[in-house]
């Protein structure tokens, strides 16, 4: 489930705003046409899966879940792969646990890591840490550890000098804080942000201007008003917005923003994306239905990547294991279709850097060609 920073999505406003534009008029978008359907060739990793990820300015990309080694490197469940396809050798953190969360700083100096760890290069850290973005040295001055029964940090999202942490805690950096906080990027410290929620977090991300956080998880209230599993958060006070969608379709898998904060999705653990305009309608403007849950999403003006332990989508003939596109404006699946194989429970991470989009998951081929856990899929020239 990887994270997009404010600054990132406020690259991609300007180009949503134009596809929707030209929509309106009628008009051929091509400017991002979808990647390829086949992967550019990298190493690949040893282990079970990838569970997060994240792209630096530079190329390079931040790899968290578990496994042993990236290309022939040993790595303990993170790892980086450098703009050409090779692992990077300078990169070499460990964790004794699963790395569920991936994020880095704004300035791209430091990335953080979460999950089911109680060790990072061998020093205590509950479930979260903060490393050198070059070298994955620990920084020993940032510390906010977690607690709680089996305790796991689930999510990230960067805006300036905070970063939002979603998950399954009953308290974090010494104080009682559950499931959903705010630490200052530098020193690791609780910002002050009175909400709470009465449940896990699956998934957090901020909106653009940077003044609504959105999570979505198994809480069913905000601050003790009712949010069913999916709400929008105000950065500064900690209320709830007034957005408030049905309960259907139960708990929140993931959520993702448009580029312009005007359109928000959620998955949810019957199998269904849902997309909202929350200033207009509480009422959904589309649903689409899969076989399977959806995991991670990555929003390009013209389309919406998803990633998930699904078949395919409701219509039989429509299969799409694991990874697939769909239509913004319909929630319709496109024609893209790489043709993922391997463990059942699919991609987990996605975003989109550049015009290329970085998967992480379980699985091992796309139509027949080996890339195991991760891959880079390179964008079509534009006609």
């Amino acid at each position: 489930m990887a994270t997009m920073t404010r600054a990132r999505l406020r690259t991609l406003a300007g180009a949503f705003t134009a596809g929707l534009l030209a929509l309106s008029m009628g008009l051929q978008i091509s400017a991002h046409a979808s990647v390829s359907p086949t992967p550019t060739k990298t190493v690949g990793l040893s282990g079970a899966a990838v569970y997060d990820l994240t792209v630096l300015d530079s190329g390079r990309v931040i790899l968290g879940g578990l496994f042993s080694a990236v290309g022939p490197l040993a790595r303990s469940n993170v790892g980086a792969i450098l703009p050409t396809g090779k692992a990077d050798p300078g990169f070499a953190p460990t964790t004794n646990g699963e790395v569920r969360a991936v994020a880095a700083s704004e300035d791209g100096t430091r990335v953080f890591i979460g999950g089911t760890f109680t060790e990072v290069n061998g020093v205590p850290r509950q479930n979260l840490a903060a490393v050198d973005a070059v070298t994955g040295a620990l920084i020993t001055d940032w510390q906010a550890d977690t607690t709680g029964t089996v305790p796991t940090v689930k999510s990230f999202a960067v805006d300036g000098n905070r970063l939002y942490v979603g998950g399954k805690f009953t308290g974090i950096d010494g104080t009682t804080k559950q499931k959903l906080a705010a630490l200052d990027i530098g020193t690791g410290d609780l910002v002050s942000w009175n909400t709470r929620v009465n449940g896990n977090v699956n998934e957090v991300r901020v909106s653009p201007d940077g003044q609504t956080v959105w999570a979505g998880g198994t809480f069913t209230k905000v601050k003790g008003i009712d949010r069913a599993y999916f709400a929008g958060i105000d950065a500064v006070t900690g209320a709830p917005t007034a957005f408030s969608r049905d309960s259907w379709g139960g708990y929140v898998v993931t959520v993702g923003v448009s580029a312009d904060g005007g359109t928000v999705y959620a998955t949810t653990e019957n199998n269904t994306i849902f997309a909202y305009h929350p200033t207009v309608s509480n009422d959904p403007l589309w649903e689409s239905r899969l076989k399977g849950n959806t995991h991670a999403m990555a929003i390009s003006p013209t389309e919406i990547y998803i990633g998930g332990h699904f078949g395919g989508f409701n219509d039989p003939s429509i299969t799409r294991p694991y990874l697939a596109s769909i239509d913004p404006a319909t929630g319709d699946a496109t024609s893209w279709d790489p043709k993922a194989t391997g463990q059942k429970s699919g991609t987990w991470a996605l975003e989109i850097h550049g015009d290329t989009l970085h998967v992480g998951g379980l699985f091992t081929h796309f139509d027949g060609v080996q890339q195991r856990l991760y891959a880079r899929f390179a964008g079509t020239p534009t006609p």
